[in-house]
């Protein structure tokens, strides 16, 4: 919601294309940065207290923004909720995976990405209810990022293990796949020119703020849709061939968006839906190349290491696209989406005469990716992990009675009694009083048999 918003709220306020382009590289390299040094912090404090410091100083980057209207003060705001918000994923992924067993690390990522995209779909929705020019909706980001707070500040729960720090060695990474570390540079600069840019090109074009809500969030749907079609093609054949068709296919849609002026209604919904779709499947794409070629020892540091590429890509891709259309127009992104589309499929090209394509009884398995791609890679069901990794958190102990003590008071939903802990054992408290009761009787009939 707030890339959409505050991409609109800097048009309205009349700042360039190329500042706009500033403002979402900002928020990309602040990702990036918090990607890889969160890390520290949250086994400093521990997750609870690193999932609240990063979303109160996310909410407050996003207020901040109603205080100041200096262009420059906004790249800095968003770098810094790039960092935190790259800290809350860090910390609910590493969660997640801490309590994820073998057998269920596959379905719990699948539902993990599907419910990302569905609330960024919910998220761009939102803008069509209020004014981006006004404050109503940034103080809807700021509320809805401090309630993430309560469910993780009431868990039962304590911390799951450390979070562990990834060795990156990119000429590695390189050696082990060119063709994947050229498209997950080219997903960066695509993905990111989308998130930063493409709510100007609405605009730019015609759109309306209900348009471009129903714009935004056709891309987002489209990648639901295509991402498991276009994996499982790609565990059957090569995938560098499907790379390759995906890679020319996201041009066709781009092509007619150059035209976006001429274009209305659902036949504009239709194409931006197939563009994203296909442009969304680039980075899980070239990761399930990569890991075919890779130990599954060592999938969790690639992995790591192609978040940075992507990093590195995302940052350059808005402003490059913002250069372009003060040059060409807002046609101007797609132009350049177009141009670093045909630099990949040539790469695809000299890349398949060059190494034969793996073997299908070779291949790890294609996994989905959210639409910005996260930085833990544990979660992956191809990656090989210790023996006890899903031992889960520690519970905190809930409070006993002791004898002769009363049971405590509580207030629950209007329901006012004696309390019980979060898995309803008020007969085992129960049981706990009777006892220490009927202990207290036989210690009050021993001391009067003493007396007499």
């Amino acid at each position: 919601m707030t890339s959409t918003l505050l991409a609109l709220r800097a048009n309205i306020e009349n700042y360039s294309n190329e500042m706009i382009g500033f403002i979402a590289s900002g928020y990309f390299l602040g990702f990036a940065i918090g990607t890889f040094r969160s890390g520290p912090l949250i086994n400093r404090i521990g997750h609870i207290r690193a999932f609240s410091a990063f979303s109160a100083v996310a909410a407050a980057s996003v207020l901040l923004v109603l205080i100041t209207s200096n262009a420059w003060a906004w790249v800095g705001l968003r770098a810094v909720m790039g960092a935190a918000a790259a800290g809350l994923f860090v910390v609910v992924e590493s969660w997640l995976n801490n309590r994820a067993t073998n057998n269920s690390r596959g379905i719990l990522l699948s539902l993990y990405i599907m419910i990302g995209y569905v609330a960024s779909a919910f998220g761009q929705q939102t803008i069509k209810f209020g004014d981006p020019g006004s404050y109503e909706l940034f103080l809807l980001v700021g509320v809805v990022l401090t309630l993430s707070l309560v469910p993780v500040a009431l868990t039962r729960a304590t911390h799951p293990d450390p979070v562990e720090k990834p060795f990156l060695n990119i000429r590695k990474l390189y050696t082990v796949s060119p063709t994947a570390f050229g498209a997950c540079f080219v997903a960066g600069l695509i993905t990111s020119s989308w998130w930063g840019l493409g709510p100007v090109y609405a605009r730019e074009v015609g759109l309306n703020i209900e348009q471009i809500s129903g714009f935004m969030t056709a891309g987002l749907v489209g990648g639901m849709l295509l991402q498991i079609p276009i994996g499982r093609l790609s565990d059957r054949f090569d995938r560098r061939f499907i790379l390759l068709a995906v890679t020319i296919g996201l041009t066709g849609p781009a092509l007619m968006l150059v035209l976006g002026d001429l274009l209305a209604g659902w036949t504009l919904i239709a194409t931006v839906a197939l563009f994203f779709g296909l442009s969304s499947t680039l980075y899980p794409l070239s990761i399930a190349y990569a890991n075919d070629y890779l130990d599954p020892g060592d999938i969790v540091a690639a992995t790591g290491g192609f978040v940075l590429v992507y990093g590195i890509g995302a940052v350059l891709g808005p402003l490059a696209s913002s250069y372009s259309m003060r040059i060409i127009g807002p046609s101007g992104m797609f132009m350049f989406i177009i141009l670093t589309a045909g630099l990949l499929v040539l790469m695809i090209l000299s890349r398949m005469r060059i190494r034969q394509w793996a073997p299908v009884v070779e291949k790890e398995p294609y996994v989905p990716a959210a639409e910005t791609p996260r930085a833990v890679g544990d979660l992956d069901p191809r990656a090989e992990v210790d023996d006890g990794y899903d031992q889960g958190p520690d519970i905190l102990n809930t409070l006993e009675v002791k004898k002769g003590e009363e049971k405590p008071f509580a207030f629950w939903l209007g329901r006012w009694g004696e309390s019980a802990d979060d898995d309803g054992k008020t007969k085992e408290s129960e049981t706990l009083v009777q006892g220490a009761a009927e202990d207290a009787t036989d210690e009050s009939a021993e001391n009067t048999t003493s007396k007499g």
